[in-house]
């Protein structure tokens, strides 16, 4: 086998057996950067192997961008939020995991366990 070939697997993974992952920028915070940050969230979740389903860009005028996200990734059913850097999350992890996602972050490389279990149909809090 040279070099440039590549073996495929025999057991394919079909998109829906991926976990499903969003990418979350803000412009505010990507500035100049934003186009190239969607980029590389993307690029990050597909290399993880994610089932990616869209990135989220909250209009400027969101007086709150995490609730933001945080609504739009419960409606689409995803499991993972993507970001660039923590400071999407206002450098707060917690925000995104206390409500049932894992967060994984671009730069620097960074998992975060989802703290809650998010059960679809249910929303979070007490009974």
């Amino acid at each position: 086998m040279t070099p440039t070939q590549t073996i495929e697997s025999r057991h394919p993974t079909a998109a829906s057996d991926k976990p499903k992952a969003i990418g979350f920028v803000r412009n505010d915070v990507s500035g100049s950067a934003a186009l190239r940050h969607a980029t590389e969230v993307q690029r990050h979740a597909h290399l993880l192997g994610y089932q990616y389903v869209y990135t989220i860009r909250p209009p400027v005028d969101v007086d709150d961008p995490v609730a933001y996200a945080l609504a739009l990734a419960s409606g689409l059913g995803v499991q993972v939020i993507v970001v660039f850097a923590l400071e999407h999350v206002d450098c707060r992890p917690a925000l995104i995991c206390d409500e049932g996602f894992d967060l994984e972050t671009v730069c620097p490389q960074g998992t975060w366990a989802r703290s809650a279990q998010c059960v679809p149909g249910v929303g979070m809090g007490a009974a």
